[in-house]
């Protein structure tokens, strides 16, 4: 496996220097990388994808080559966002709606106890990503989201006999989105839904969310206008919801903790071999704890809930 420190002997000296450094890449040398990598790529590869390893290495030659602010940060934490996307299974492409690598510009201390801004790639899981992983077990029928808006045709009620109903509103403007919710559909007939007013959605996107606020050169917060929350409300608020019910579904211990990933920096790429290897490891980036305790405070929230029959 590749290191930050240049221990994979098909990348040079001077390019793992450069990688170890937090130097930035030019595309000539970040292709050049990627043609080394491949094997690695198809290690992490989940097995029905295996021979895909070609088809990630152009795609991220592509977003990095499209993506000049992608080109300013550091390295490791390119390859990293690359490897967790593999790992997963996901495709890069992102009109496909599947994952993400992202830059974001992130205020660290350097060696001197002084701030500096670095840029630093950012894994980001999509919409149709969660879905897309949650549909690997073969329990589940049907997994969707929707949100709803202030004119449509909206009921829902929990209890002993629990219902949701959604009719769109057939008027040119539908009103300002009220609700959110997402439903699974279970092969033995069973389902489960859950259905979050916006306030909610946005009180969990602040609090969880590392790409919800930006510090500024003080270090002090405040909204940043290039979140995904800004230029996609509705597919982030429909991930969220798909995650919030990812514990009540029927899948593996693996893919339901695969949700600790998303938004995450990673600073290595070593050991990056399989999913377990991403989705499992309780280090994978600064911030995953606070993922961990989303969903053990939310389990403790509806410990009385279960899925629907």
């Amino acid at each position: 496996m590749a290191t930050t420190t240049g221990g994979s002997a098909k990348i040079s000296q001077a390019l793992a220097s450069k990688i170890s450094g937090g130097q930035p890449l030019v595309q000539a040398e970040f292709k050049d990388l990627m043609s080394k990598m491949r094997d690695e790529i198809a290690l992490a590869l989940p097995v029905h994808l295996k021979n895909n390893a070609d088809r990630y290495a152009r795609q991220m030659v592509q977003l990095f080559s499209q993506n000049p602010k992608l080109q300013m940060c550091r390295p490791v934490t390119i390859l990293s966002a690359m490897m967790t996307a593999s790992a997963l299974g996901l495709e890069l492409a992102p009109q496909l709606g599947q994952c993400y690598i992202l830059p974001y510009e992130n205020r660290k201390k350097d060696a001197n106890n002084g701030w500096v801004t670095v840029m630093e790639a950012q894994f980001q899981l999509g919409y149709r990503g969660a879905i897309a992983l949650a549909q690997r077990s073969n329990q589940i029928l049907c997994i969707r989201a929707e949100v709803v808006h202030a004119k449509d045709d909206f009921r829902y009620s929990r209890g002993l006999h629990p219902m949701l109903e959604h009719v769109d509103s057939q008027e040119e403007d539908p009103g300002e989105v009220t609700h959110v919710y997402a439903v699974a559909n279970f092969a033995n007939g069973g389902y489960y839904f859950e259905v979050w007013p916006v306030a909610k959605v946005l009180a969990h996107a602040k609090k969880f969310s590392k790409s919800y606020y930006r510090k500024d050169r003080s270090g002090a917060l405040s909204e940043n206008p290039n979140s995904p929350w800004v230029a996609d409300f509705e597919a982030m608020a429909k991930k969220t919801l798909i995650l919030a019910i990812w514990k009540y579904l029927p899948v593996s211990t693996e893919i339901l903790l695969a949700g600790a990933t998303d938004e995450t920096i990673r600073d290595d790429v070593a050991g990056v071999e399989s999913e377990k290897d991403v989705i499992a490891l309780p280090t994978i980036g600064m911030d995953a704890p606070g993922d961990m305790i989303e969903l053990q405070e939310e389990a403790r929230d509806t410990q009385n809930e279960g899925p629907q029959q």
